[in-house]
Order: C-alpha cells, then structure tokens, then sequence
C-alpha cells in the first residue's frame, strides 16, 4: 500500500490532523478496495495514529466500504471518516452513518458546495471540506455561514498560497489544508531576525563540514554556545536513554557519529528560527530523511549532504523569503544551492522525488532502478522517524 499524507493547519498554524492520501499497487484498484488496503495496512504495518505522528487521521471512505466493513477494523478515538459530498446518499447509507456516529466516529464531508444532494449528509457531519478555488469571497463566506448553522466546522481545502489562506480566513474558515503550509509569504519590505540568519549560516555551515571530522564539526558547534548547551540538554534526554551522562560536545559526537550530531545540531538550529516548527519543521526532516534515504539507495557517496538539502528546502517558507534570497549568503556549495533554487542537478532531482512523494505523486518520482513501492516505504519511514525525532524536541 502507497500512503503519504497532508496537514491541517488551525488559524494558529498548529498541527490539526493529516488527511491520508492513497491507492493500491499499480493504481488499478476500486477506491472501495484501496479504502480497504489503508485501514488494513496502516493499521497491522503501522498503526494509524502511529502513521499521522499521533495527530487525528482523516480517512477518505466509499460508501461501499462503510457498509461493507461492520464493525469498522478501527475505533473512533484520533480518526475522522471523508465522505463524498456530491454522492447522492440512500436509505442504508444514512442508517449507517447515524450508527457510526452513536459509536463515537466524527465524520466530515468532502467537496461541499451548498449541493442540495447533500443536505441529508449534514445531520451527522461535524466537519465539511470546501473547495476553496471554486468559490469567490463572498461564496466562502455564505457556505461557511450556512454549516456553522448547522454545526458544523468547514475546512478551507485547496489553499495552495498564503493570499488563498488569508482568503479563507476571512470568509471565518478556521481549518486550513493545502501547499501554502511549505510556501513563503509575500511580505514587503520584510526584515529576517538577524538571529535567524545567524542560526542559519551555522547550520549551513555544520552541514558542510568534512563528514567525519570531528575537530571541524566540535568548532563549528562551538561558535554558537546555546547551541551546545541544547545539544548537550537532548542527547542526555529519555529521548537517546543513554546509560552514562554525556559532558561535552566531542564526547557526544565521538559516542553517537559525526553524521548524528550533525543532524540533531542543524534540527535544533532550525527549530528555533521562529515559531513555525510544527508542521514545518516535521516536513523539513521528512524531506531530509526522504532525500538521504534515496541517495544511500541508489549508491550516492554524500548522502548526508541529501539529508541537509532536503532540510533547507524549506527555509524560504521559515523566513519568508524567495528561495534565491534565502540561501543568497549562506555558505553552501553551487551544487546545493543549485538544488534548492532551481531543483537542479542530481539534489534537486531527487528533492523533486521526496516532494512528489508527499503529494502520493509516486508514479511521477519512480526511476527504473526504484519503483514507486520502494519510495513509498522510503518515505513512510522517513515520517516515522520525522515525528519521532520533532517529539524529542517538546
């Protein structure tokens, strides 16, 4: 099974939930089949709060699954089950749900746009999905008027850009879902904290270094003394569950690896950028891990400079900043730069593969020496290991 997933933000920009995003080998399957696969598979090779970090799961469903599948093979507690507004729904389908929802299941519509058809939906709704490229300002804000009158919570979807979010917002959407999440905002006359550049030429700069020096990587930690004091602070974590005290920064990097210290020193520094480390962050080392993961497949011999690409993809969202701008004075090689700029050379290709990746694209990112399954456990276990490594940090 082939799964990637997408955030929803709240007006916060905090994590609200992921939509999973799926189909079978091959994309030759019934959606009922392929609805069928994920609950299944998530849940024996996963577990399905396990494969959203945690965070509430919204799960696309048929009506023939629903009525299928009774009992359903997972509970109500984190999922939340996406229906198609526009299927016109009959006597079965209505019973069902009204027993899904006694048991607890939260449902949500989606693709609502006032239809008519799916008025008898709303009765056990409590969220709704519009399609926010479809309507105009005043058409967002009359559908959200109408579900609040019914109780239920509308979701802005297709919010590619900041503009389309701040669209939505002021229609009263509160729940957000789309690219804008990785996109910088357009701000004018905008000034970037000069501790954020700060964090970011040292973390461009650790992430340059020799691999396997350990005297180069000791220095460059150095420069930033808060940056020690945390390093030191997590690795000696229930995170790590070291047996013995780790007291300096060289003792943690010849006890844990170059290539982790490395990691974990660039991660901190970007996580105190601003206060956008949640869902972004989470992207930046699935990203990471999703490009290093790829590279070491295919026999790359700089894989950890895949990783530290990938993490700086999202840098123009962090700063909000063209990516050019972004990366203008940052010490890193043309190779990188080329990369993240303009998806350039074997980095921004495979930087091209992780981003298709999250958006189920495959098909798109598969080469003949790594077909679209393989990905897809590469980057499964790349999230994994994302959220594994942003819960350490809390």
């Amino acid at each position: 099974m082939l799964f990637a997933r997408q955030p929803i933000l709240d007006a916060d920009s905090r994590l609200a939930g992921y939509e999973l995003l799926y189909r079978g080998e091959g994309g030759s399957e019934s959606p009922h089949a392929a609805t069928s696969r994920v609950a299944a598979s998530a849940l024996s090779d996963l577990g399905l709060r396990q494969a959203t970090g945690g965070a509430p799961a919204f799960l696309n469903v048929t009506t023939e699954f629903l009525l299928a599948m009774d009992p359903l093979p997972f509970g109500p507690d984190g999922v939340v089950l996406e229906i198609a507004a526009d299927r016109l729904p009959d006597g079965p389908l209505l019973e069902r749900l009204g027993r899904l929802r006694q048991h607890g299941y939260m449902l949500a519509l989606d693709g609502y746009a006032g239809q008519p058809s799916a008025d008898p939906l709303l009765d056990f709704a409590t969220l709704a999905k519009v399609d926010s490229r479809n309507l105009n300002p005043s058409g967002l804000a009359l559908t959200v008027s109408h579900l609040r009158s019914r109780g239920i919570k509308p979701i802005a979807n297709g919010v590619d850009a900041h503009t389309d979010h701040d669209r939505c917002a002021d229609a009263g959407f509160e729940l957000f879902q789309g690219d804008f999440v990785c996109r910088p905002r357009e701000v004018v006359g905008h000034n970037v904290p000069t501790a954020s550049i700060g964090a970011l030429r040292l973390a461009a700069g650790i992430s340059a270094g020799d691999e396997g020096d350990v005297d180069e990587l000791e220095k460059a930690i150095a420069l930033d003394p808060g940056l020690s004091l945390r390093l030191l602070r997590f690795v000696n974590s229930a995170a790590f569950s070291l047996r013995h005290q780790i007291k300096s920064v060289r003792q943690a990097i010849v006890l844990l690896g170059p290539r982790t210290v490395r990691q974990w020193a660039m991660l901190l520094l970007l996580s105190g950028i601003d206060e956008k480390r949640g869902p972004l962050l989470i992207t930046a080392l699935s990203r990471g891990r999703t490009c290093e993961a790829i590279a070491r497949r295919l026999g790359a011999d700089d894989a950890n400079a895949y990783f530290f690409t990938g993490m700086l993809s999202v840098v123009d969202a962090m700063l909000d900043q063209p990516m050019d701008e972004a990366v203008r004075d940052l010490p890193l090689s043309e190779d990188v730069v080329a990369a993240l700029v303009d998806r350039a050379g074997g980095k921004g290709r495979t930087l091209t593969m992780a981003e298709a990746c999250e958006r189920g694209a495959w098909d798109d990112a598969a080469l003949p020496s790594l077909d679209a399954g393989e990905l897809a456990v590469l980057h499964v276990e790349a999230l994994t290991w994302a959220d594994g490594t942003a819960a350490g940090l809390t």
